[in-house]
């Protein structure tokens, strides 16, 4: 099982992207530009500067009649960029490597996934034929695997203990323990003060925990508790999936999380 179901088929679409002449400010800024699932059929790439040198990628796929958005990041590295995360499936990762090129302009040299799942996995292929380094913790690409789904080809080491991080590139990689996933990754870019929480973070909006088969339901709040320990000047945090927000989103993925086990 992963969390959300790739679907096999997806059509096959353009890319595009936010156009600000000025990158937002602040949560309340990243929140009230941000595109939306209904504004991006699948197959589609939406890029959204959040910051200078720092884009959101957002791709979505639709599962039952539902179309579900999902966030990575584009970071200047360099004279090149930083990827984290696929745009969940090959034809929406081909999309999100022609936007970068129209928009930004910049070859994308190196990739971290930041868990297991389709969602931040499926088109490593497409990178690899790209030429972009893709890499995962060793516990990501054996579960990947084991799953079935597209392995990075690189070792990400140093992150095998809750609570370590690593520097990589633009980014600190940090694995905060167990939550959504065993090997649930966060992203924090120092320069701009900008926190990818990946699928262990909530939007706002969001009231289930959604997918549970691969969680730790005890422990994640603790992982999460971890996050804002070693980021407390986080600014803006996005989500795995859904609209941004600021540090809030933290507590509101324990209550949400804290809800569900109650009911258990």
């Amino acid at each position: 099982m992963v969390c959300i179901v790739l679907l096999l088929s997806v059509l096959a679409g353009c890319a595009t992207a936010s156009t600000h002449s000025d990158a937002p400010a602040s949560a309340l800024d990243a929140i009230a530009e941000y595109p939306t699932a209904d504004e991006i059929p699948p197959g589609e790439v939406r890029l959204h500067k959040i910051r200078d040198g720092v884009w959101a990628h957002v791709a979505t796929q639709e599962m039952g009649g539902i179309v579900y958005p999902s966030n990575g990041l584009v970071v200047l590295d360099g004279n090149g960029l930083f990827l984290v995360d696929t745009a969940w499936g090959g034809e929406n990762t081909a999309a999100l490597l022609s936007a970068i090129e129209t928009h930004i302009g910049l070859p994308v040299r190196r990739s971290v996934s930041t868990h297991f799942h389709d969602d931040r996995v499926e088109g490593v292929d497409v990178l690899r034929a790209a030429d972009v380094e893709t890499y995962a913790t060793p516990l990501t690409r054996r579960l990947a695997e084991a799953e079935g789904n597209e392995v990075p080809d690189f070792i990400l080491d140093g992150l095998a203990e809750a609570g370590t991080a690593v520097q990589f590139g633009p980014v600190e990689v940090f694995f905060p323990g167990v939550g959504h996933t065993p090997d649930n990754l966060v992203i924090y870019v120092p320069e701009a003060r900008v926190l990818l929480g990946g699928c262990a973070v909530f939007e706002s909006s969001r009231q289930l925990p959604g997918y549970l088969g691969d969680a730790d339901v005890a422990a994640w709040p603790k992982s999460l508790r971890r996050v804002r320990a070693r980021y407390p000047d986080a600014e803006i945090l996005l989500p795995g999936h859904g609209v941004p927000g600021g540090l809030e989103l933290l507590d509101h993925t324990i209550t949400v999380i804290g809800s569900h086990s109650e009911r258990r």
